[in-house]
């Protein structure tokens, strides 16, 4: 009975490893979802809910696989490790397409456009509009998150590592702002108007920028932002991917991350893929 019992077990442990993601998921009904707390793409609400743009687009889509997200919420910069040691199945927060991540993880296709805006104090005092401003100011700090896209910018803008001032999340880099640690914080148009509008005080406010930032290839860096999934895991990517390009099209997607403050002007246009961005 022994070498039968043996070789049970050994089938057994050889069909759990055979499952691809998205048959596990499917299999335990539950799937663990990566979030850092950044409104309005992935964040705890007042209610203790985990909500956003990413969040419920990623629960609308698992519903269809009669699957339950269970949030695991954690700092930006510790998203892509987190994906990659398997304390996750999907980084779900409005992370944005960058080659440097597209060597490590695979994304989803885009679901939403975004460009650059700062938070100021009140009236800007320094004048604050563009990277390129920040840069040639003697003294101007910019606020950044840590992990983000906005960092490679700066960089590529020159402007230098002691005036680049990380934060952990951005509701600490606008309490920052307020404390006059920072003279500035920048993240997309949408997160920051979602930051100033929350923070309800006259001393900080909306700056738009007067150019956008430039990437190292020299263009404007209007990003893109999707879910960031596992190399090996095609199947779950490419069974989100279907859903998505179904539901941009039904407009289920607007209907969603509308009450986020996302539009039909902040889609992606139509036939864009992950592979499209990362070769940019």
């Amino acid at each position: 009975m022994l070498p039968l019992v043996t070789m049970m077990g050994l089938g057994t442990a050889a069909a759990a490893a055979s499952e691809t993601a998205l048959e596990r998921i499917r299999n335990a009904g539950t799937v663990k979802v990566g979030i850092a707390n950044i409104n309005p793409y992935g964040y705890v609400d007042g209610e203790g809910r985990v909500t956003g743009q990413s969040a419920e687009l990623l629960r609308a889509f698992f519903k269809e696989q009669n699957v339950d997200v269970v949030p695991v919420v954690t700092e930006f910069g510790s998203l892509i490790g987190g994906l990659r040691a398997g304390h996750f199945d999907v980084v779900s927060t409005g992370m944005l397409i960058q080659r440097d991540r597209c060597e490590v993880v695979a994304f989803g296709n885009p679901e939403y456009r975004s460009d650059n805006a700062f938070a100021v104090g009140k009236g800007n005092p320094l004048g604050l509009t563009s990277y390129r401003s920040v840069a040639e100011s003697p003294s101007a700090r910019l606020g950044m998150i840590s992990g983000s896209g906005e960092i490679a910018l700066a960089a590529h803008a020159e402007i230098p590592t002691e005036r680049q001032v990380l934060f952990p999340d951005l509701t600490t880099a606008m309490a920052g702002l307020q404390a006059g640690r920072v003279d500035a914080v920048v993240a997309s148009t949408i997160t920051i108007r979602n930051a100033v509008a929350r923070a309800a005080t006259p001393t900080i406010e909306y700056a738009p920028l007067t150019e956008q930032p430039q990437t190292q290839s020299g263009k404007p860096a209007t990003r893109y932002g999707a879910m960031a999934f596992r190399q090996d895991d095609t199947e779950l990517r490419e069974a989100w991917n279907a859903w998505l390009a179904r539901n941009l099209a039904s407009g289920l997607v607007t209907e969603l991350i509308e009450p986020f403050g996302f539009d039909a002007e902040t889609l992606p246009p139509p036939g864009l893929t992950a592979q499209d961005v990362c070769s940019q």
